[in-house]
């Protein structure tokens, strides 16, 4: 589990993550990312879209050095510092990506009125085992996990609800996950793996 002021450092991607906030110190009402991403790359994560209230935020990008361009629903954004953009419950988005020629510093925060530790706490252990199977050569430029039994199980259990793909139903997609999941874990995979901090 990480800590305040933890660095983790992804080779692939040669971006720097520095856990700000982490909701074991806040009774599971906020996780504060930054992300340090070199030219040409991206915070990970293929669009998808975090189940919840229509008229919430379910987490703000701050950009704080640089410029970066994602999407939101069918919007194409490319936004440059001091700029913020909040994600809304039920939108279907991308992570930032590099759009400029220098280092981006993007901070990616979620915040709750009601406490969500269970829910907070699994999306910093997917952060940090997306950093580790990078680490270990298990993950590609755009953040995905190349074993399909690994990706499952890691999605599965550290994801899934409130996170959902926007191809497949809710349904379909917690029972897919859900059977590779079981298989994952008779084979010996964990859905957690620990990195090796800067």
């Amino acid at each position: 589990m990480a800590r305040k002021g933890d660095e983790l450092f992804n080779p692939v991607t040669r971006t720097r993550v520095v856990f700000v906030e982490i909701p074991a110190d806040n009774g599971g009402q906020e996780l504060a990312v930054d992300w340090h991403v070199p030219p040409g790359e991206m915070l990970p994560a293929a669009p998808h879209y975090h189940a919840g209230p229509s008229n919430g935020v379910a987490e703000t990008f701050i950009v704080l050095k640089g410029t970066a361009k994602l999407k939101v629903g069918r919007q194409k954004l490319t936004i440059s510092a001091p700029s913020t953009v909040d994600i809304g419950f039920n939108q279907i988005h991308t992570h930032p990506t590099n759009a400029g020629s220098d280092e981006l510093h993007v901070r990616q925060l979620g915040v709750r009125v009601e406490p969500e530790p269970e829910v907070l706490d699994r999306v910093e252990r997917f952060l940090e085992t997306l950093v580790a199977l990078s680490q270990l050569g298990k993950a590609n430029r755009r953040g995905d996990i190349t074993n399909p039994l690994q990706a499952a199980l890691t999605i599965n259990e550290l994801l899934l609800n409130p996170t959902f793909l926007p191809l497949l139903p809710r349904g379909v997609q917690t029972s897919v996950f859900g059977l590779l999941a079981r298989v994952a874990r008779r084979r010996g995979y964990q859905a957690y793996i620990k990195p090796q901090l800067l």
